[in-house]
């Protein structure tokens, strides 16, 4: 899975099938609304050796927990699946983070020293 961060620069690299090409695209479906789309990829390096894609990669018009599923294609070729994500930046975090409350605040764990009795 991929983590795109919206308005962000999304930097990646990634092992993929062997492939000889140097024409990479990523198609993109909405996993919700099954509709398919591209992404910009830019900066493509492919390292023969290890199989590895290096990439910078942009989706337009997404929204913050949008999912799709990703195919890597040198041109006609699917050389990786996968999915991605779409997260707010985390510059913007701090006033939209989830805070985290239990459901039964009655009961309170005490300290515990952890001694442990060892039964032969």
């Amino acid at each position: 899975m991929l983590t795109f961060i919206s308005g962000s620069i999304n930097a990646y690299t990634i092992r993929t099938a062997i492939t000889a090409s140097n024409r990479f695209t990523m198609s993109l479906q909405d996993m919700t609304t099954q509709v398919n789309s591209t992404a910009s990829l830019s900066g493509v390096t492919y390292n023969g050796y290890e199989s590895l894609l290096s990439f910078t990669a942009s989706i337009n018009n997404t929204n913050v927990a949008q999912e799709f599923r990703a195919t890597l294609l040198n041109g006609t070729t699917e050389i990786w699946h996968g999915s991605v994500q779409v997260y707010m930046s985390q510059s913007n975090a701090p006033q939209h983070k989830s805070i985290y409350q239990q459901q039964n605040d009655q009961y309170i764990s005490n300290v515990s020293t952890n001694e442990y009795i060892i039964m032969d």
